[in-house]
């Protein structure tokens, strides 16, 4: 029944007559009855924007001394006063205990043999939930919602199987929403809906005698009222009167008319006249270009630092107001760029919490967990700046140590798994590690301890018999090892609510639904709990508003900057339900996108009259590395009777500290403190065109060359220095095998081996007859070689140097080469070092240089000639950067000079590389083996040259080489070609 009252419809024509009718309402109030008076707004921004309007017009505009304003309340927190209405009330159902609940309910209905069609997966229960929320809030009971749904879907069921699974949905949905509302009158404690029955059916007098409504309906705004709302205001004992305040645009969307819906014989009353268009600044025309009445940007930073431009130029910060859609990459990205331009500026939005560092120190831990201590997520853990970790003697694992730990357990292929973690403490070979480590091997057997520890505190997680004892022991986890924020207040506050949040979360579980979840689950389940929940930490108290469009229209500025007109944004993309099309919905009373599309324009049409003096809009195109498209949105604009006014495109001051800073002349004054100290610093240093800022570092003194090592600076001068200037450990990738290095160095050891034992045995040549032999031989050197691999890695190798029933293995191809290849031999030499100085052609004479290296094999031949061969287990390089041949085979002929009595000459190189077709690849292709050579001296000089004037710039030989280096952390590959 709905009970007398005054219900009143003030029709504004623009936001800042709805600052006046407002302001008349609050002026109107009795001090004694105004905090009985409720304006509700559409979020906590708002009510900070609207309380500030209101004492502007209040105090300042009339003149009082002291005003009493009304309250300004959230849907949400509407709600909240509205359950202290009914006395001594039952407690709330916490967000956590809702879920809770419904997951146990989803569960239940499925075992009584409501199946669903679907998986019911952990993000698909809020999606139930909020299915459930829509339907209650709407007037529609679980009954009608499966009545309304059987009947629509029923005579397409028996041939259409889409029909039969939104059927079956239906039967499932229904069950769960009709055990979920058992559960929730049995714990005891209500929720929103039962709130609302209670209400209604109370004869208590209300806390607000007046409700002043300027938020729309839910087809009109996401934060407006629903139909179930409406009820309750028209029907509630105690409410004397309302008042509902709504621009000309949106009355003109239908919302008029569903307003007289919902308030019967409401009362009309138009106040306050259209306020003066403000001025619509524009960019300078292109003469490319059609004339725009926006601003278009790079990408959001751009976008802000436009802003700081016009306010640093104009002088004039206050009562500004940048006006987003979403506030998260404008309230970040204001940090630095207004930071940097020295601008003051004010947030009212509320946060994600997920975006807070507390968080992702948390989400560390949930990583580790669910991927079983992975190497990589072990080492972040034990790295984060957010947690302490010591040993038993207190030394406090450091960065160094961590690092140390990270290459030990790399070099041991630790991959993960509760198993390996938990063997972590029982090894001793150290030796690796202790490199990195500034305390040696005694400090990174501690962090070896400490990681042990860790491990155990985190299974302890996934042992947990209840789903609260597994949140108690992440809980704990944390407490026993979070680093304390300080003085640092914002994150203090972070770290509170995120712990509370999980506390809460326990208590959920503990007190409705306590199985033990999947460690899988129960992370999910947390991240997107993080993600939902929100803080607001205040920044700044004057200067520069950061306003989102839903709060915009409720503060009082003089000029204004829409930000981020993209598509999908402006407006923005409405939730669509994952469950029905909107043909069905439609008939549980869900508007149709339409109406939202006409109530969007409306809200932007009342934003281009919010500012007094001016507004302008920016859009931008890039949103990371994808292409943005302009909102349709912006068309309002170019028709807009605004006046226009045009921005000159002139020389502007530079406003930021990095200008200050980076171009010249440098401003000095940009900076104070350590700052500019460092300043100082930077402007005696040499000037930035020096050849030691372009990869040169001087002259160098001669040395002794390893080929390899030449070959690499051939690949990239930069990672030559990088390697073996610098002397920096490459970056390496976890591999459960060996790696490409490790089975090299075991095709060779296994080759050496064997050649020796071949020879003890009294033979020197393989032929036809004896290759059986051979390769029993073979197969004995490489069981003892691979006997201290591990059990999978040893039968993996095996079967690539023995070859299976599918392939032939290494032995094979390299003996068939043997016998192939077969001439007159004197000596085999394996893994035959040359160290010494040797004599090389060069373009103008001989020149001697110092090198060392190990040719794979040296053949000494009946004939005095050398042969000499490089074992690859991949394709023979046919690069110009392969320099070992031609090298060794010249250091060779020198080395051996006498050996046996005589000199010795090279008549023949090569490759035999197994994955070609043919095994052996001979040295220089098509070109002759005289031509090769002769080549491979001239480049092995010239780049020694390069060498020693110390020129290492980053100059890759191929560009794909980037993809795999090893020293991109440290590669400056962004510059290259500014030589």
């Amino acid at each position: 029944m709905i009970t007398p009252r005054v219900t009143r419809l003030v029709r504004v024509p623009d936001p800042r007559a709805m600052h006046e009718a407002l302001a008349r309402i609050a002026a109107s109030l009795d001090p004694l009855d105004a905090r009985r008076c409720a304006i509700l707004v559409p979020g906590t921004s708002a009510a900070e924007a609207l309380r500030r309007t209101l004492e502007r017009h209040l105090l300042e505009r009339a003149g009082r001394q002291v005003a009493v304003l009304p309250q300004l309340l959230t849907r949400e927190e509407l709600y909240s006063r509205w359950s202290t209405d009914l006395g001594v009330a039952p407690l709330l159902l916490s967000g956590f205990e809702r879920e809770v609940l419904f997951r146990r309910a989803a569960r239940e209905a499925a075992a009584e043999g409501a199946s669903p069609p679907f998986s019911v997966r952990p993000a698909l229960v809020p999606e139930m939930l909020a299915f459930y929320d829509g339907l209650r809030r709407r007037n529609r009971s679980v009954e009608d919602f499966t009545r309304l749904m059987t009947e629509g879907l029923s005579p397409a069921a028996g041939y259409d199987r889409g029909a039969e699974r939104l059927l079956q949905q239906t039967r499932f949905l229904g069950a769960a929403f009709a055990r979920f509302e058992s559960l929730v009158a049995t714990s005891g404690r209500l929720d929103e809906h039962a709130i609302r029955r209670r209400l209604l059916q109370s004869t208590g007098t209300s806390e607000f005698r007046r409700m002043v409504l300027t938020i729309a309906d839910q087809t009109a705004e996401r934060t407006g009222l629903w139909a179930a709302d409406y009820d309750v205001l028209a029907r509630k004992a105690g409410i004397e009167r309302i008042e509902v305040v709504a621009t000309e645009a949106m009355l003109s969307t239908g919302y008029l008319e569903r307003i007289h819906d919902v308030f019967p014989g409401i009362e009309e009353e138009r106040s306050g006249t259209p306020s003066s268009l403000p001025v619509l600044e524009v960019p300078e025309p292109d003469a490319a270009a059609a004339p725009a009445a926006w601003f278009a940007c790079r990408d959001r930073e751009e976008e802000l630092a436009q802003v700081a431009r016009h306010v640093k130029s104009s002088g004039v910060s206050a009562r500004f107001a940048v006006v987003f859609q979403r506030p998260l990459p404008y309230v970040y990205l204001a940090r630095s760029v207004l930071g940097d331009a020295a601008i003051p500026y004010q947030t009212f939005d509320e946060l994600p919490l997920a975006a807070e560092p507390f968080a992702g120190a948390l989400d560390l831990v949930f990583t580790c967990v669910t991927t079983e201590a992975t190497r990589a997520a072990l080492v972040e853990l034990l790295g984060s700046p957010h947690f302490r970790f010591a040993d038993d003697n207190g030394h406090v694992l450091a960065r160094a140590d961590v690092a140390a730990l990270d290459d030990w357990l790399r070099d041991q292929k630790y991959l993960g798994g509760w198993d390996a973690a938990g063997r972590l403490d029982a090894s001793s070979d150290l030796s690796h590690g202790a490199r990195r480590s500034r305390s040696g091997p005694g400090h990174l057997k501690a962090a070896l301890a400490v990681a042990a520890r860790v491990v155990a505190g985190l299974r302890s997680v996934q042992g947990q018999p209840k789903a609260s004892a597994q949140i108690g022991s992440v809980l704990a986890f944390v407490r026993a090892h979070e680093r304390q924020a300080g003085d640092d207040a914002r994150q203090q506050r972070a770290r509170a609510a995120i712990l509370a949040a999980l506390g809460s979360l326990a208590d959920a579980y503990a007190r409705h639904d306590d199985d033990p979840l999947d460690i899988g689950e129960l992370a999910a389940g947390v991240r997107r709990w993080m993600e939902a929940q929100t803080f607001s930490p205040r920044t700044g108290w004057s200067g520069l508003l950061l306003l989102d469009a839903a709060a915009a229209p409720y503060a009082d500025v003089d000029e204004c900057r829409l930000v981020g007109l993209v598509d999908g944004e402006w407006p923005d993309r409405s939730g669509r339900n994952i469950f029905y099309p909107a043909a069905l919905l439609s008939q549980l009373g869900w508007a149709p996108e339409v109406d939202r599309q006409r109530a969007a324009r409306a809200r932007f049409a009342d934003l281009l009259a919010l500012p007094h003096r001016r507004l302008s809009a920016s859009t931008f195109t890039l949103e990371g590395d994808a292409i943005v498209t302009p909102a349709a949105l912006l068309e309002e604009l170019e028709s807009a009777r605004h006046p226009r006014q045009r921005r000159v495109a002139a020389l502007e001051p530079r406003v930021f500290v990095h200008e200050a800073l980076s171009e010249d002349p440098v401003e000095r004054s940009a900076v104070d403190g350590e700052a500019a100290a460092w300043l100082d610093l930077r402007l005696g240093r040499s000037a930035p065109d020096g050849q030691e800022f372009h990869g040169r570092t001087g002259a160098r003194p001669s040395a002794e060359y390893a080929v390899s090592h030449v070959e690499r600076y051939l690949e990239c001068p930069f990672k030559y220095f990088a390697a073996y200037v610098l002397k920096l450990d490459e970056e390496r990738e976890d591999e459960s095998g060996l790696t490409p290095i490790e089975r090299g160095r075991i095709l060779h050891d296994v080759f050496e081996r064997f050649f020796a034992a071949w020879r003890d045995s009294g033979r020197e040549r393989l032929t036809v007859q004896n290759v059986g032999e051979a390769l029993s031989l073979f197969a004995e050197v490489a069981d003892d070689r691979l006997s201290s691999l591990p059990e999978a890695d040893r039968a993996l190798e095996r079967a690539y140097l023995l070859g299976s029933a599918a392939a032939s293995g290494l032995a094979e191809r390299a003996f068939a080469f043997e016998i192939e290849h077969d001439v007159g031999l004197v000596e085999r030499l394996l893994e035959y070092p040359l160290e010494g100085e040797f004599e090389l052609a060069a373009a103008d004479g001989p020149r001697r240089v110092r090198i060392r290296g190990k040719a794979d094999r040296i053949d000494l031949l009946e004939d005095g000639t050398l042969r000499v061969i490089d074992y690859k287990l991949g394709r023979a390089p046919r690069s110009a950067r392969a320099l070992q041949l031609p090298i060794y085979g010249v250091c060779a002929c020198q080395h051996l000079e006498g050996h046996h009595g005589r000199s010795w000459t090279l008549g023949r190189a090569g490759y035999v590389a197994f994955r070609e077709k043919n095994a052996f690849v001979a040295l220089g292709g098509s070109a002759s083996l005289a031509e090769a050579v002769a080549d491979g001296q001239e480049r092995f000089l010239q780049a020694v040259d390069a060498i020693e004037r110390g020129d290492f710039p980053v100059d890759p030989a191929e560009p794909f080489l980037c993809t795999r280096c090893g020293y991109a952390g440290v590669c400056r590959k962004d510059y290259v070609g500014d030589e």
